[in-house]
């Protein structure tokens, strides 16, 4: 299995549950998304656990004042 396609759907699943808790999704569209997040892990047989949906961070630095490249 692809560990990106993994790191994708954990991101994407953050995402989603980070915009309905913070009402910027209202409960149809969250079930919606939802449905549509599953049938992407269904066609691409992406295998993911729970612990690994619950390891994404969001990180944010309110004192950056330049884009940092890789």
């Amino acid at each position: 299995m692809n560990k990106v396609y993994r790191l994708e759907l954990a991101a994407a699943n953050f995402c989603r549950e980070y915009l309905h808790i913070h009402g910027f999704l209202t409960d149809a569209e969250n079930n919606s998304v939802h449905k549509r997040l599953k049938k992407h892990q269904d066609r691409h047989l992406i295998a993911i656990t729970e612990a690994q949906l619950l390891s994404v961070e969001l990180k944010y630095d309110d004192n950056a004042d330049k884009i940092q490249t890789r």
